[in-house]
C-alpha cells in the first residue's frame, strides 16, 4: 500500500528543503506523522467495503432498470406499433379487380392496416347488414365499413359512427361535395356517411324516334305529353307498337316511384305535413297527372314489355332511369341511338296554361337523386383506421383512379361526389345532364332498386297501390290519396322520419 492511498483528514503539511529556513508561521501547528507499520499488509477499514460495494449495486439497479424498460418497450411496440388492424369493407358495385388495386396503394402507405374487400350481393343485402351489424362487432363476418342507400339512413341511423370534424375538414364534405348529400346524410347537424358517387334519375330518349315524329326533347311535362302522343304508334288492333313514354303504370315501368317522387316535389309536397289538405290537393295533382300517360294519352299500357327492355329495343321514344342503365341498354343493343337529358320541369306557378308551358315560362329547377354512400360502425374498434381508410378513398386523387379503373370494364365510371371534379367528366354526354343538375337534386324514401325490404319497399307499396286504385276507378282518387297519407304517416312514426 502506498502512501497517496492513505486519505488523511489533516491538511497537508509544510515541507522544508535544504538551506530553507525553518521558521513557520505563528498560526501552524506542526504535524505529526504516524508511523506505518507492516506496510505490506491491507488496511481493512468499514470505509472500504462501503467504497467497494457501491459500484456493484450500482450496475445492479442499472441492469434491472434496463430490463425493465426494454420489457415495456417491447410490450407497448407488439402491442401498438407492430399490431396489424383488419378492416370488413362490405361493398355492392365495385368488383375486386377494380378496389384491389386501390387497396394496395393504400396498404403501402399505411401498412399496418389491411382492407378485406367483400363485393356483396344486393338481393337480401339490407337484412343481412342490419343482422350483422346487431353483433358486438368483434368477429370477422362483422363489416368495419360498409355501403347503403341514402334512404337507408333512418334505418341504420344507430349503426353509424359519426363522420369525425376532422375527416369532414380533411376531404371538404361541407364544401365540396354536392349540396344534397347535406340533406340526406347529416343528422342534428352531423355527417353519418361518406359518399363515393353520385347518381339520379334522366330522361333517355331514342333519336331517330324524335327526329321521325319531329319533336324536340322537351323540357316540361306538358311538352313531354305532347311529343309522346306524337310518337307513339298502333296498329289496326289499337296495340302499341310504338310507345311515347314509360309513364303511366307501376308493374312494367322501371323507376316509377322515383318519377313519382320527383312530381310531388317539384310540385310542392310538403311530407313533415303531409296530412293537411293542402298536401293532399297536391298529391292528388300527381297522381292525377301520372296516370294521363295510361288512361288519356295512351302511349303505355300493361300489355308491353318491361321499360328498359322496351327501350332497348328501339320501340320507345322517352324511357325514365339513373347513370348505370346506360350499361343494360349498351348491353342490350349495342346500336341502339339514344341521347339523355335532364328530366322535365314543372312551371313555378299553377297560374300557367298547359298551352303557355315550354314558351318562355318559368320552370322549378329540381331533379332527382339516388346514389350510394359509406358508413362505418359504430362497434367497430377500429373506427379511426377506418375513417383514415375512407378520407383516402374519398380523395380527388384515387376517386379518379376508380372512376379510370372502372372505364376500363365499362363505358364510364361512377360519377364523381365532388363539385371540383366536374368538369373531368362534363363532355360525356351521358353524364353530362346527371353532373349539371346534382347540386338542385333532392331524395325521398321512393328510391326505385335499392332491394331492401325495409322503407323504401314499404312506401312503394302505398304509392303502387294508390296508382293502381285510380287507374282501376279514377272516382276513387280522393281515397287513394287518403290511403297513402296514411301509409306515409305510419312509416314516418316507424322510422322517425324527419
Amino acid at each position: 500500500m502506498s502512501i497517496e492511498d492513505i486519505k488523511s483528514p489533516l491538511p497537508a503539511r509544510k515541507v522544508f528543503f535544504e538551506g530553507e529556513n525553518k521558521t513557520e508561521d505563528v498560526n501552524e501547528q506542526p504535524i505529526v506523522m504516524p508511523r506505518i507499520e507492516n506496510v505490506d499488509q491491507p488496511i481493512k477499514t468499514e470505509e472500504i467495503k462501503k467504497k467497494n460495494k457501491k459500484p456493484l449495486i450500482l450496475m445492479v439497479v442499472l441492469a434491472i432498470l434496463l430490463l425493465l424498460g426494454g420489457g415495456i418497450f417491447f410490450f407497448l411496440k407488439s402491442r401498438n406499433v407492430d399490431k396489424t388492424v383488419t378492416l370488413n369493407y362490405w361493398g355492392l358495385w365495385e368488383d375486386e379487380s377494380v378496389m384491389n388495386g386501390i387497396i394496395a396503394d393504400f396498404e403501402t402507405k399505411n401498412p399496418n392496416i389491411k382492407i378485406t374487400y367483400k363485393k356483396k350481393q344486393k338481393d337480401g343485402y339490407r337484412g343481412l347488414l342490419a343482422g350483422r351489424l346487431a353483433k358486438s362487432g368483434e368477429t370477422e363476418d362483422v363489416p368495419d365499413i360498409f355501403r347503403i342507400h341514402n334512404t337507408w339512413i333512418p334505418m341504420f341511423e344507430n349503426n353509424l359512427a359519426p363522420v369525425p370534424s376532422e375527416t369532414v375538414t380533411n376531404i371538404g364534405l361541407e364544401t365540396d361535395f354536392f349540396d344534397v348529400y347535406k340533406n340526406d346524410l347529416k343528422v342534428n347537424g352531423g355527417w353519418l356517411s361518406v359518399p363515393l358517387m353520385y347518381d339520379g334519375l334522366v330522361m333517355f330518349y331514342n333519336s331517330e324516334l324524335l327526329n321521325k315524329a319531329q319533336v324536340e326533347v322537351p323540357n316540361d311535362w306538358w311538352s313531354l305529353k305532347k311529343a309522346a302522343v306524337k310518337i307513339t304508334e298502333k296498329d289496326d288492333k289499337e296495340k302499341i307498337k310504338v310507345a311515347g313514354a314509360a309513364l303511366g303504370l307501376t308493374d312494367n315501368v322501371d323507376h316509377w316511384s322515383d318519377v313519382v317522387g320527383l312530381m310531388m316535389k317539384q310540385n310542392g309536397v310538403n311530407f313533415t305535413d303531409i296530412g293537411s289538405t293542402e298536401n293532399a290537393t297536391k298529391l292528388k295533382d300527381v297522381f292525377s297527372f301520372y296516370t294521363l300517360f295510361k288512361t288519356s294519352d295512351k302511349v303505355w299500357d300493361e300489355t308491353l314489355p318491361n321499360s328498359t327492355q322496351f327501350f332497348a329495343s328501339g320501340n320507345l321514344g322517352f324511357y325514365f332511369g339513373p347513370s348505370w342503365r346506360v350499361f343494360d341498354i349498351q348491353a342490350l343493343n349495342p346500336n341502339l341511338k339514344f341521347g339523355i337529358a335532364s328530366m322535365p320541369q314543372l312551371p313555378t306557378t299553377s297560374s300557367v296554361s298547359t298551352s303557355e308551358v315550354g314558351a318562355g315560362a318559368e320552370l322549378t329547377n329540381i331533379y332527382w337523386a339516388s346514389y350510394w354512400t359509406e358508413g362505418v360502425n359504430s362497434k367497430s374498434k377500429y373506427q379511426e383506421e377506418a375513417w383514415k381508410f375512407l378520407e383516402y378513398l374519398s380523395s380527388a386523387e384515387v376517386l379518379e383512379k376508380m372512376y379510370q379503373a372502372d372505364s376500363q370494364i365499362r363505358s364510364f365510371g361512377q360519377i364523381y361526389p365532388r363539385k371540383s371534379m366536374v368538369n373531368k367528366i362534363s363532355s360525356n354526354d351521358k353524364i353530362k345532364p346527371l353532373v349539371e343538375t346534382a347540386n338542385s337534386a333532392t331524395s325521398w324514401y321512393l328510391a326505385s332498386n335499392t332491394w331492401d325490404d325495409g322503407l323504401n319497399t314499404q312506401m312503394q307499396k302505398y304509392f303502387s297501390d294508390a296508382v293502381n286504385t285510380i287507374l282501376i276507378n279514377s272516382s276513387d282518387t280522393e281515397e287513394a290519396v287518403t290511403t297513402v297519407v296514411s301509409g306515409i304517416s305510419q312509416l314516418q312514426q316507424k322510422y322517425e322520419l324527419k
